[in-house]
């Protein structure tokens, strides 16, 4: 069982901040029930928020209110990793569940497909005719008219006027923004979920994506806006880690753990301090690019050359201390994430400043005939595939470690390559997926969440409250995680509408309140902890204490101030006349009871639930050999349909209720017990058994355990059976920094002499191992038990095994005893007299001479070989010995047993820290500083791309596009004007408005502005 003093102080403050909160607002609730003051439900029930009033009850019942709804979640969230009712589950890659899901998603998407722009009556179509000269006029229309006639196309090539730009079919607008998140997000959630390697890359290009759009958002923002006041910037951090801070604190996590909140935060600063700095030049032409040419080289020396600049600039912020979610150091960690997608961010900068002009260009092709829309956009699209061809079938298909190299410096190719199509037409681009729109808005929240509610054990195994059925599982824990995923998405914007107005001094004051209430409950603890009086109940005492003084400051407070027309109601029930309400409950009683209810929850919690994924405890010992051994065919589903998949193995054929294969299963245990048996594969028990030297020492039965753990250790071929092989011989295997060797001992006088070995250290240079496992006593029985001197013999010489096996563990070396596998009398030959000399009635005498001598106490495990071999013995052979896959569960019993036997330990000290420049690749650097330069020089946010059309349509070639869109852009937002430069006509805007029987309406200054605003601010 957990104990107070294993709980992590933060998560103690915590619980003091949220019991006081929830006691106060159990309080105040039921006194306004009472009195029949309706205001603060209101206040609180209230969808938008309003600046916090500390002298206005319901708006200190509603701050209080919502915040405990937050804090509720977080406790849910905290029993789930930490003590969920029952253990958590493995994950297991379906491939086929996988795509199946992926593609339900898109399938059902499709049905809540939402029209942003409706079809025009007929009428309104022809209204438009009479100013349709002056628009051509005005857009460049005579010059591609004449194009096109000089081609002979009269018919065709008529030329259409340029569409306004329309916030509803505007390429990138907010509604597609969040569907491109939404999809993303879900791939990225299930590749999490089903531990989905073969599509990491992918995965890594859409984190590219995210990145991207911070770069993109953040420019938008402050170029229409200039708002870099620090109510600006303190939303903006409140938006990204108000959640993953109390996640912290609750959970006892680091902010490491959840980089992607770490990326966005970092690379915000970066466009904040980008466009704060001079910002009066980031309206000029050449002015805001010669500042990003500037960043473009920052980031290039910092990440792309190995100069020291990175670890110089950060060292401030970063250690190499190992820690949660970084276990090489958070300065390496953040170097690896950092260097991921470092171009990202500053690409979306560049597609940001281009986006008037890359939004003419596409609205200027429609304006073209059909032949020339198709040329244009057909070789631009051609171009981008086959840019995106060389990616997929050079970096993309790299390995994971390899592929990790070159992400920053090509995925901006599949991203473009993304945009373009996405936004092809203006069809496509006024349609969207209502489902995957919804996803999107809550991307930050379900990314945090799914480590705890969804997940568990910071994301490496599954939350399970159904156990026994995954799907069901699955389904259930998913709907909770979605519900409550967006119940904090929806907490955080209220509460930072209430705490973050739009003024600086309530800022200031509400954040310094925040942080103080804080500080001083992690004092509180901090003291409480020193003086050793920390646990929940003084916890919850002193939560009661608070929340009711809250309570009262509160009340007394908004009396005083007689602060709306509700005064009245209040001050009835300040003058005694509250009602006492069923049972002479009072407001103080009800908040201390819910108090109570969830303090008793959590110990029960603690006292009966699982935890979070640690290594097992030594009271596993008693269960680790209890377990069966489980029928298991190809009938299932999955794995018949994978065999296909990769063997091209006829579906059907796998299908069998007759030949069955076995699978070793332990029996359920409770949750608090901590024994989550799992089997362990190569990467686990090496990481487990780091810098140790295990020794194997018996006959042929340890040797076949022996064997079998090489196997699990990735030896394919270990205890192959090879008739020529010489048997009764010494095997040493190293496995980099863990050596597993076995030595022959067949008799117990040998078994002893190998111990005695041990405890000498004169008589061998080797170190001592970590861990023994032994077994024995068939050959005695066979060879050596016929009289009765020999018995005696025998007898005396285990209580000498005893007291050696007792030496050995006095040297810190456990010791595991492996009693001898169940004999399959009938398979015995009859050779040397072995049916009546090791039969199974002759062996059970055996096994109970060494445990009445005290062989199984004096060990420090047993593994009991009958208990994995019992119900198999037909299996055997030749009497004694069994399949090969037999050997596994001896194995694998082993293996989870080494959790609390040893613990990993390097041999030579820690290794040293990967450092930073490790990942520095300046060629690539260089060519994507090329990219760069054509997007800023050549005013394309498609990094060049867009000239490829200009070969067919010169006027919309994007260096001559921007006076055009840029003139129109800061026109509408009342931007500083622009001086064009020679030869660029910028015509005056037309405004147009029709009649409310089906025209346009007026074009609203915030339309164009509003498109590029895709981030929430």
């Amino acid at each position: 069982m957990a104990s107070p003093s294993e709980t992590p102080m933060s998560t103690m403050a915590s619980a003091l901040i949220f019991g006081t909160t929830v006691c106060a607002t159990c309080a105040l609730a039921t006194r306004a029930y009472l009195t029949g003051d309706q205001r603060p439900f209101q206040a609180a029930g209230n969808p938008r928020s309003s600046a916090l009033n500390v002298r206005s009850m319901p708006s200190m019942y509603t701050l209080l209110y919502h915040s405990s709804v937050f804090g509720f979640i977080l406790f849910y969230a905290y029993i789930c990793e930490k003590h969920p009712p029952f253990a958590h589950m493995g994950k297991n890659y379906d491939a086929d569940q996988f795509f199946f899901l992926t593609a339900l998603l898109f399938v059902v998407s499709f049905y809540t497909v939402k029209i942003h722009v409706k079809p025009k009556p007929a009428a309104a179509q022809n209204g438009k005719k009479a100013d349709e000269s002056e628009l051509e006029l005005r857009n460049g229309g005579t010059a591609d008219a004449s194009h096109g006639h000089q081609n002979g196309h009269a018919a065709d090539s008529a030329i259409k006027p340029v569409a306004e730009a329309n916030d509803a079919t505007e390429i990138l607008n907010r509604d597609q923004t969040e569907e491109w998140k939404g999809w993303m997000q879900f791939m990225f959630l299930l590749y999490h979920y089903f531990h989905a390697e073969e599509v990491y890359n992918s995965i890594r290009i859409m984190i590219t994506c995210y990145v991207w759009m911070t770069g993109f958002g953040n420019f938008s923002f402050f170029y229409l806006k200039a708002d870099y006041g620090i109510v600006r910037v303190l939303q903006m951090l409140w938006r990204l880690n108000f959640l993953v801070g109390f996640l912290c604190l609750t959970q006892g996590t680091t902010y490491i753990l959840y980089y992607i909140c770490l990326l966005h935060t970092y690379f915000f600063f970066m466009v904040y301090v980008t466009m704060r700095l001079d910002s009066s030049i980031n309206y000029t032409k050449w002015g805001i690019r010669i500042k990003l040419g500037i960043l473009g080289l920052i980031i290039f020396c910092v990440w792309d050359l190995d100069s020291g600049l990175f670890r110089l600039f950060h060292l401030p912020f970063f250690g190499t201390t190992p820690m949660l979610g970084a276990t090489g150091g958070s300065m390496w960690e953040w170097y690896f994430r950092s260097t991921l997608d470092h171009w990202s961010t500053f690409l979306g900068m560049i597609f940001a400043l281009n986006f008037p002009i890359t939004s003419l260009f596409y609205r200027k092709l429609e304006a073209q005939s059909l032949t020339f829309q198709i040329l244009a956009k057909g070789s631009m699209g051609l171009a981008l595939l086959v840019a995106f061809g060389a990616w997929a079938m050079g970096p993309f298909r790299a390995g994971k470690i390899e592929y990790n190299q070159t992400n920053a410096y090509f995925g901006f190719i599949p991203l473009i390559t993304y945009i373009y199509f996405r936004n092809l037409t203006p069809w496509l681009r006024g349609r969207t997926f209502e489902l995957l729109h919804q996803i999107g808005k809550t991307t930050l929240e379900t990314y945090l969440m799914q480590h705890h509610i969804w997940l568990t054990s910071n994301a490496k195994s599954l939350l399970t409250l159904v156990p026994g059925w995954p799907k069901l599982n699955f389904l259930l824990v998913s709907i909770l995680y979605v519900v409550l995923s967006r119940r904090l998405y929806q907490l955080t914007l209220f509460l930072r509408g209430m705490m973050l107005p739009d003024d600086k001094a309530a800022c200031y004051r509400n954040l310094a309140g925040l942080a103080a209430t804080v500080g001083a409950c992690y004092g509180i603890v901090y003291a409480m902890s020193i003086l050793d009086v920390l646990s929940l109940e003084a916890v919850g005492i002193l939560s009661v204490v608070f929340g009711v003084a809250v309570y009262h400051t509160v009340i007394s407070r908004s009396v005083d101030a007689g602060n709306d027309a509700g005064a009245a109601a209040i001050a009835t029930a300040k003058s005694g006349s509250v009602r006492k309400g069923l049972g002479g409950i009072t407001p103080i009683w009800t908040g201390a009871f819910i108090v109570v209810i969830v303090g008793i929850f959590w110990k029960h919690m603690i006292a009966t639930g699982a935890r979070t994924l640690q290594p097992l405890p030594s009271t596993c010992s008693q269960y680790v050999n209890n377990g069966v051994w489980m029928p298991m065919n190809g009938c299932e589903e999955g794995e018949r349909h994978a065999a296909n998949r990769v063997h091209s193995i006829y579906t059907e054929s796998l299908c069998s209720s007759t030949d069955l294969g076995h699978l070793w299963a332990w029996d359920d245990v409770p949750s608090n017990s901590y024994c989550r048996f799992t089997h362990r594969d190569s990467k686990t028990i090496k990481k487990g058994l780091r810098g140790r030297n295990v020794l194997f020492v018996g006959d042929s039965i340890t040797r076949h355990v022996y064997h079998s753990f090489s196997r699990q250790l990735g030896v394919p071929d270990a205890g192959k059976y090879n008739a020529t092989a010489e048997k009764h011989v010494d095997i040493d295997r190293n496995f980099g920094n863990l050596d597993v060797n076995f030595q022959w001992a067949a008799y117990i006088t040998d078994l002893i002499d190998k111990l005695k070995a041990i405890k000498s250290p004169a008589s061998d240079d080797r170190k001592h191992p970590d861990v023994v496992i032994m077994g024995g006593g068939a050959w005695d029985k066979l060879w050596h038990y016929s009289t009765d001197e020999e018995k005696a013999a025998l007898a005396s010489s285990v209580q000498v095994l005893v007291t050696e096996m007792k030496r050995v563990r006095e040297l810190g070396i456990p010791v595991v005893w492996m009693t001898p596998t169940t004999i399959n009398t009938l398979a015995l030959p009859e050779m040397d007299g072995k049916p009546t000399k090791i039969s199974e009635n002759e062996m059970k005498i055996v096994r109970a001479l060494y445990k009445s001598k005290g062989v199984e106490s004096a060990a420090t495990l047993v593994v009991d070989g009958p208990v994995f071999t019992e119900s198999r013995v037909n299996e055997s052979y030749d009497g004694v010995h069994y399949p090969l896959q037999v050997y596994s569960a001896g194995s694998q019993i082993l293996a989870n047993a080494l959790d609390w036997l040893v613990s990993p330990v390097p041999l030579d000290g820690p290794p040293p820290p990967k450092q930073p420049g490790e990942m520095a690749h300046p060629n690539l650097g260089l060519m994507i500083l090329c990219f760069t330069l054509a997007g800023l020089i050549g005013f394309d946010g498609f990094m060049g791309f867009s000239y490829v059309a200009s070969i067919f349509v010169p006027s919309v070639s994007p260096n001559l596009l921007y006076y055009e869109a840029f003139s129109t852009l800061h026109r509408k937002k009342k931007l500083p004007e622009l001086k064009p430069e020679t030869g660029h006509h910028v015509p005056p805007p037309i405004q147009r408005s029709e009649s409310s029987d089906g025209g346009e309406e007026d074009v609203q200054p915030d339309e164009e502005a509003a498109s590029l605003l895709n981030k929430e601010s």
